[in-house]
């Protein structure tokens, strides 16, 4: 049993995250930016984009995408007919079950518009 996100639960291709750059909802936290757009599908699906410049250090950006994948894949069931795009944003440290939290809200914001 494997408990990885599935790779149709993943934004893949450039014209996805265009589509959803374009079109999308954002909404704005301390430590995540968020841009959904509701589809047809009835699959969720996450994609990441996680910049160099908010965090120079790959341990930094790998730790973001870990938790961003993680409670996507823990919550994925409650955003059916939903696509995200997650980007993290300067901020301050903090601990992973602040980070996931602060995620969890704005997905969950976002999905309600």
């Amino acid at each position: 049993m494997s408990f990885r996100l599935a790779r149709q639960s993943k934004i893949l291709k450039p014209s996805e995250y265009k589509s959803i750059f374009n079109n999308g909802n954002m909404t704005r936290g301390e430590y995540w930016q968020v841009m959904a757009i509701k589809t047809s599908t009835t699959k969720a699906k996450l994609g990441l984009a996680i910049s160099k410049k908010v965090h120079h250090l790959a341990i930094e950006r790998n730790r973001f995408k870990r938790i961003a994948r993680e409670t996507f894949r823990l919550q994925q069931a409650e955003f059916k007919n939903w696509e995200f795009v997650v980007m993290a944003r300067h901020a301050k440290t903090a601990n992973n079950v602040t980070i996931a939290q602060d995620l969890l809200m704005l997905l969950t914001k976002v999905a309600t518009k």
